[in-house]
């Protein structure tokens, strides 16, 4: 799961990293142009986010004979908020700190154009309150990702308060078919500009779906282990890429978003699959292979922190390079990546892993600078859920 974390996590990088370039394929060399073009669904990866974020935090329910959160509701929501919150309010602050020294450039150096009303007091206070996905002029302006983050937080109240109780009252499916048709509701029945289509309220859908794909591999009561055990998850995910592959070109919108939600869940289902099997698995090796889980483990703080970052060298270093657009895009995933990489695991040290599996770069500085090293927190989640 952190393999798969880390890898979706590096894919939005580098989607936006190609945003950077909208407009130049024409200009690119034809193995570029294909880089490109397959890097240009980064959205598909947010949504795959969400589906492993409905697994890892059904994964722990669907295994009691309950089916209730460990330690109730408050306890649920306190891990949840000590999961995300430092990292995030520390990528706000850090963003908002980017916004104002480049607002302050664009109006006094003439530095570019400076990016309107990102720091106007509904904005900046919606997104401390993590609402800022309630208006579309509130949700890209400080930085981008950060929309995501205000929807899965509120999914994580209706997933506690209104999809586990559906659950063991009326089963999996119904709790999947009520989250598609009540997140997808305002999509088709409110106006277009007004439809909250900017905030995806049908990611609690693709939540659904991770549920399910964890109760199918965890609950110890579900009538229906042959889909654990012989049901071919494998094919499934080989079939339901071609459907996303297919999907990108013909699908409605919303059969887009469905198809790569089934999609995320028979990837996860089809891995936890190959592990079971006798030997190791190669697919399986990789993603446990230390690079590819090590990147899972700050997974979290490159998807908060990529988008300033991005914005700097786009505003203050891309425009003085004068590269030609080959030269461009091949600086950009052979040099930029690394340093996002880099930075995102030193910010994961300061303002992530202390809340999380504990920072192995902060006991070395308290004992370079002879300070007292803090004990670490045994109230954490159990396997890094989420993100």
């Amino acid at each position: 799961m952190d393999g798969l974390r880390g890898l979706a996590a590096l894919y939005v990088v580098l989607f936006h990293e190609m945003t950077v370039n909208d407009g130049i394929p024409g200009e690119l060399s034809q193995p570029l142009h294909a880089v490109h073009a397959w890097l240009h669904i980064g959205h598909y990866s947010v949504i795959f986010f969400i589906v492993l974020s409905g697994f890892s935090l059904t994964m722990p329910v669907a295994g009691s004979a309950e089916r209730s959160l460990r330690g109730g509701f408050r306890t649920f929501i306190g891990r949840r908020a000590r999961r995300i919150m430092p990292p995030y309010y520390a990528a706000l602050a850090f963003s908002i700190a980017v916004l104002a020294v480049s607002n302050f450039a664009a109006r006094r150096l003439h530095l570019g154009a400076p990016v309107e009303g990102a720091l106007e007091p509904g904005s900046v206070l919606s997104h401390l309150f993590l609402v800022h996905n309630a208006r579309f002029e509130w949700a890209y302006r400080i930085n981008a990702p950060l929309w995501t983050i205000a929807t899965e937080w509120q999914i994580y109240f209706v997933f506690a308060l209104v999809l586990l109780p559906i659950w063991r009252r009326a089963g999996i499916v119904a709790t999947v078919i009520f989250s598609w048709v009540l997140g997808a509701l305002p999509y088709y029945v409110l106006p277009s500009q007004s439809n909250f289509f900017w905030a995806c309220p049908w990611f609690l859908g693709s939540f659904a779906l991770g549920m399910a794909g964890a109760v199918i591999e965890f609950s110890p009561t579900l009538d229906g282990s042959w889909l654990r055990e012989r049901f071919p998850w494998t094919i499934a995910a080989w079939v339901t890429f071609a459907l996303v592959v297919t999907a990108y070109w013909t699908f409605p919108y919303m059969a887009q978003e469905f198809t790569v939600s089934v999609f995320g869940v028979c990837l996860i289902s089809a891995c936890a699959s190959l592990s079971r099997r006798p030997g190791s698995h190669p697919v399986v090796r990789w993603l446990c292979s230390r690079p590819v889980a090590a990147l899972g483990t700050f997974s979290f703080s490159l998807y908060l922190i990529q988008h300033p970052i991005l914005k700097l060298y786009e505003k203050g270093v891309l425009r003085r390079l004068h590269f030609g657009k080959n030269t461009e895009l091949l600086f950009e995933l052979l040099v930029i990546t690394p340093l996002l990489l880099a930075v995102s695991w030193l910010f994961a040290e300061f303002f992530e892993k202390p809340f999380t599996t504990g920072s192995t770069l902060l006991p070395v500085l308290r004992r370079h600078f002879g300070l007292a090293p803090r004990a670490a927190d045994p109230s954490n989640d159990a396997p890094r859920a989420n993100q």
